[in-house]
């Protein structure tokens, strides 16, 4: 159903295409069905490739990105056991204890034999660029002296390292001179009493130095950036001047999403991110010592950019079917075109009325142009069998009217004698002679000076009635007429003189010898728009199986005889119209006349 359907909708605005010539449809057919496919698979390669890629450049940068937050927490945990050796070292445990109570000289000294002590450890991670201990009242305690830091940025390191988890709390600073550093805080705790807190450690390190050791010479791709942020979104580390260290980057389209990740979902995964109007695709990897994240943004249109050579091969391809489609188009097109073009012809010839024309589309390819021209030479060969039938019929009616025309005489002596006999008889008294005259006389005015082929049936009763008079004069009373015509029916059109020879037939062959009078009784009905004319008669009648075929008898007044009037029916109104007879022995006969009913004479040709 929803073929079907589908179908009738299809075919019902298929005459949009009609409005285009062959050639445009076949130029479009073959470019849509040869480029169509090309272009649907291009676009679905184009997009699993991409995906393709994508998955496996995402699978690459989170396994860099995980290396690379390993060898970062390797890198931390050295600091973080710096740091430990520090807060345990048994000189500043001593010294953070007695510092209030210590002499400038002593604290020197001090500061001395911790350098002397820690110099080693420290000065082995040579990233470092400062370390720093205060007591409890963040008073300096010992300080390399490498780098100076405001203090509002040590004071606020320090409230956050109270709150730490594991004691270890890492963020990044500003030097005063402006170098970026990354910094490690601790809280000394007694080694007595655990509780109780000493100061704090502070260890510096040079941002750049640890970027260079740890990420700088990793590479996700043309365009791409790495850099390292705190669990609130602070760039901690970053290679590109576009990705501000010490400051949230892109807090909405990466971290927020990152954050969503790592606590909601419980994983990280790669993302795509817009910043600043350019698509990237962006990994991270957690640095747990630290709890920061490494970021990793890839530009969209580095991994689209392999694509840009396999699209410029595809535009290529296109062109190239655009341009085979169209030949082979072109070429079919003349292959339907010059067929057609000589059938068009021939059509033109064959409306023209040269019949005699012959198709010069014809070919011994059995395609669908030459099956059309054979049909149209079989139809013109039809209409040509048609054409010689109707003259052949026109010449038989023709040939009708020449009979009708030959039983005439000059109707101005036929007349002129009929009226001097006319005129005798009355003189002579004799009126049946005068009846009989006269009868003849209409009868003849009417057959000879009408030359309407289509009389009306009251006319024809009335020609009837005088053929009877005349009769009468030969046999007097061996029959009589009667007739039945409704008045509806009266005006009628029919064949002129089609009743004359039947009843004439039942006159000469319906009277027997036992010298019986003999009725013949015409009547007209009407049933379907058919006109049915009923000659009967009471006479002798005659065997149906003895009759033979005669030829018309041209012997009565008329000059037509039965088989005449028959013919004459068939010619104006068809084969399915015309004379029916039977007849019995002893019992009469019946001839039916069946004609179409018209009242003007045009509408007769339509029954042909």
């Amino acid at each position: 159903m929803l073929i079907r359907t589908l179908g009738s909708r299809i075919k019902s605005k298929s005459f949009v295409l009609r409005r285009l010539s062959i050639k445009n449809r076949l130029l479009a057919a073959f470019v849509i069905t040869s480029l169509l496919p090309v272009v649907i698979v291009s676009v679905y390669s184009n997009m699993k490739y991409q995906a393709s890629v994508t998955n496996k450049i995402s699978a690459y940068s989170m396994q860099i990105l995980d290396e690379l937050s390993q060898n970062a927490t390797r890198e931390l945990e050295q600091y973080e056991t710096l740091s430990e050796n520090i807060i345990i070292n048994p000189s500043i445990q001593d010294g953070l204890r007695r510092f209030d109570t210590m002499t400038d000289y002593e604290k020197n000294q001090l500061k001395v034999r911790i350098g002397n002590e820690m110099g080693q450890q420290i000065f082995q991670l040579g990233n470092i660029s400062n370390v720093m201990i205060l007591n409890s009242s963040s008073e300096t305690f010992f300080d390399l002296g490498f780098e100076l830091y405001p203090s509002a940025s040590i004071q606020a390191m320090l409230e956050q390292t109270s709150h730490s988890i594991g004691n270890a709390y890492w963020t990044y600073l500003r030097s005063s001179r402006g170098t970026n550093t990354i910094a490690l805080s601790r809280i000394i705790y007694s080694e007595d009493a655990l509780n109780k807190q000493l100061g704090y450690v502070i260890i510096f390190i040079d941002e750049k130095v640890f970027s260079r050791n740890i990420y700088k010479f990793v590479n996700l791709g043309t365009g791409s950036s790495i850099y390292i942020t705190d669990a609130s979104g602070m760039v901690i580390s970053s290679l590109s001047e576009d990705i501000p260290k010490g400051s949230r980057f892109a807090p909405d389209e990466i971290h927020a999403v990152i954050d969503r990740q790592f606590h909601r979902e419980g994983r990280l995964a790669t993302f795509h991110a817009n910043v600043d109007k350019h698509e990237y695709l962006v990994g991270s990897a957690y640095i747990r010592s630290a709890n920061w994240f490494f970021v990793g943004m890839i530009p969209q249109k580095f991994i689209v950019s392999e694509l840009s050579e396999m699209q410029r091969n595809l535009v290529f391809i296109c062109l190239l079917i655009v341009l085979l489609s169209g030949m082979i188009s072109m070429w079919i097109y003349f292959t339907i075109h010059s067929p057609m073009r000589s059938l068009l012809m021939y059509a033109k010839q064959i409306r023209m009325g040269r019949l005699v024309a012959k198709a010069e589309a014809r070919s011994k390819y059995p395609d669908e142009m030459d099956m059309l021209t054979e049909t149209i030479d079989g139809m013109v060969e039809q209409l040509k069998r048609l054409i010689a039938q109707v003259q052949t019929e026109q010449q038989a009616k023709r040939d009708a009217e020449l009979k009708m025309l030959q039983a005439q005489i000059n109707p101005h002596f036929l007349f002129n004698t009929l009226n001097s006999l006319k005129w005798s008889a009355m003189l002579g008294g004799n009126e049946s002679v005068t009846s009989g005259i006269e009868s003849l006389s209409e009868l003849l005015r009417s057959t000879i000076m009408v030359k309407d082929e289509f009389i009306p049936l009251r006319t024809e009763i009335e020609n009837l009635r005088h053929y009877a008079n005349i009769q009468r004069i030969r046999y007097g009373d061996s029959f009589v007429l009667h007739t039945d015509v409704d008045e509806e029916l009266s005006e009628t059109l029919v064949p002129k003189f089609i009743l004359q020879p039947i009843v004439e037939n039942s006159i000469l062959h319906g009277v027997g010898d036992d010298e019986k009078r003999v009725g013949i009784t015409v009547k007209a009905t009407c049933r379907n728009h058919v006109l049915a004319i009923r000659i009967t008669d009471d006479g002798k009648g005659f065997d149906m199986s003895a009759v033979k075929p005669k030829q018309a008898s041209r012997s009565k007044l008329s000059g037509l005889g039965i088989a005449n009037v028959h013919e004459r029916i068939r010619l104006h109104f068809g084969a399915n119209f015309g004379l029916a007879t039977t007849s019995t022995v002893g019992e009469g006969t019946e001839t039916v006349i069946t004609i179409p009913i018209y009242r003007s004479e045009g509408e007769g040709e339509h029954h042909v």
